[in-house]
């Protein structure tokens, strides 16, 4: 990953947790005509959002695994209730890094490290975690810091987020320019952070129950760190989420509250991604050839979740005939227990892939049929669209994608339009939408370069033309005026 953001995350992050004191009555939650949305509206806030997520984008080593995204997007919206009438726009994002940190910044970001896949043993840990960094947001941490600090006020926010748009136009000085909000102390802001933890922990466990999601995760989590403080891969996270026995402790009180509810406390949805995450790390050649089946109890998550780590080892070696024996097993044995209709996606989705090697065809029938049945989802199109490339289908890609990224700005699926076009030889649409690609990354002057490209080689008239002007201009406005509050 690259850390070259680190300092817009120390300024801008709001996820430290850690702190001894016992726990007020009651929460506090500003509503939308706080004190502090005169310092930051909820408007504002997720416009620097929408920056930072280009920022994060465009610098982050961020997994590209469409199951891993997909999974946390809907683990992330199940926290939220699936309330999509919130005015904070949530997005979750997993990073390539086995070291094991989370944090959440204004506008609804919020970041986990592949490593607490690898340290998290249950969906309830996994769970504890995002539920925290969202109460930092919905609390609206940040936006009370600025009004509540002494040392910070709306010029000194202004002079951060100046910095943030500078770093867009050029990276180079990504970092350096941070150095501009230095006259905001570090030690107050951390200080007003952390007397804000008792209420982020209190609202974390009240998602976590509103999603019926086991409340003790969260502390079990903390437990497991803080038996293993000598772990290297722990020592970030336990940097800036400190975790003490009274931590714990109060989060176990109040999680002990709800005893006796019948919660959610795992998932195979959880356990098959934790799979895939963990599978980068796995010597696959060793485990394929020391691989024993035990097939003395098939209806058993064990051998399910078993089973498909063997699945995923025997694809990355390329024994794809035998991967796709192991997964239909894996989905005969899943139909017959009660949890099959959560899982099946996966698990065909992860069955197109074995076929994608040795039979194209056959991957392209499943995801079809995926496609019929979950229509607006973004993770079989982008497997669909790579076998349709992989087919020469270059006009099926442009007639599944184009009207999916109208209402959803993928820019993964954005970039496989892009791809297709140029393969159909129509460089004016293959322009385009590699200007969109890196408008979404925050690389603004390569988008422009990228437009201006699609307009000269526009063969389809003044209403394209004056279409591609447009996203030119809008680009340079903000270039010129370095706006967004």
């Amino acid at each position: 990953m690259k850390y070259n953001i680190c300092m817009l995350l120390f300024l801008l992050s709001i996820s430290y947790i850690g702190i001894n004191s016992s726990y007020s009555n009651s929460m506090q939650i500003p509503n939308l005509g706080d004190t502090s949305s005169r310092f930051m509206s909820i408007s504002q806030e997720n416009k620097i959002g929408d920056i930072i997520h280009a920022q994060i984008l465009g610098s982050f080593n961020l997994n590209s695994d469409p199951i891993v995204n997909n999974y946390i997007r809907l683990l992330g919206n199940k926290l939220l209730n699936n309330n999509f009438s919130d005015p904070i726009k949530y997005r979750f994002l997993v990073a390539n890094d086995s070291t094991i940190n989370a944090f959440a910044t204004p506008g609804g970001i919020i970041v986990i490290n592949s490593g607490i896949f690898l340290k998290t043993k249950s969906e309830a840990e996994l769970a504890g975690i995002l539920a925290h960094e969202i109460a930092h947001i919905k609390a609206r941490h940040l936006s009370r810091m600025y009004e509540e600090s002494s040392q910070v006020n709306i010029t000194s926010a202004l002079t951060i987020l100046a910095s943030i748009i500078a770093s867009m136009y050029d990276s180079s000085n990504l970092g350096k320019t941070f150095i501009a909000g230095k006259n905001i102390s570090a030690t107050n802001q951390i200080k007003f952070i952390r007397e804000n933890e008792k209420e982020a922990d209190r609202m974390a466990i009240e998602i976590l129950i509103k999603a019926n999601i086991n409340p003790n995760g969260m502390s079990s989590f903390f437990e497991t760190l803080s038996n293993e403080e000598n772990d290297s891969n722990s020592l970030e996270f336990l940097r800036t989420h400190p975790v003490t026995k009274n931590r714990i402790i109060e989060a176990q009180n109040l999680a002990s509250q709800y005893e006796g509810t019948n919660f959610i406390n795992d998932s195979y949805e959880y356990q098959l991604v934790s799979e895939r995450i963990k599978i980068e790390k796995l010597d696959t050649k060793q485990f394929v050839n020391n691989y024993k089946q035990d097939s003395t109890n098939k209806i058993n998550k064990n051998y399910i979740i078993d089973n498909y780590k063997y699945c995923l080892a025997l694809i990355e070696q390329g024994k794809n005939e035998k991967a796709i024996e192991v997964i239909k097993n894996i989905i005969e044995e899943i139909n017959l227990t009660k949890d099959s209709y959560n899982i099946k996606k996966y698990l065909y989705l992860t069955l197109s892939e074995a076929y994608f090697n040795n039979n194209n065809e056959k991957s392209i029938e499943i995801l079809e049929n995926l496609n019929k049945i979950y229509s607006t989802d973004g993770t079989t199109l982008i497997y669909l669209a790579n076998a349709y490339l992989k087919n020469n289908d270059y006009k099926k890609v442009l007639d599944i994608l184009i009207p999916y990224v109208v209402e959803n700005k993928d820019h993964n699926l954005i970039k496989k339009i892009s791809e297709a076009a140029y393969k159909l030889k129509n460089n004016s649409l293959g322009h385009e939408y590699q200007g969109d690609y890196h408008k979404i990354l925050g690389k603004f002057n390569s988008a422009i370069k990228f437009y201006r490209l699609a307009v000269k080689y526009n063969m389809k008239g003044k209403t394209i033309a004056e279409r591609i002007n447009s996203k030119i201009k809008e680009i340079e406005r903000l270039q010129e005026t370095k706006e967004i509050l």
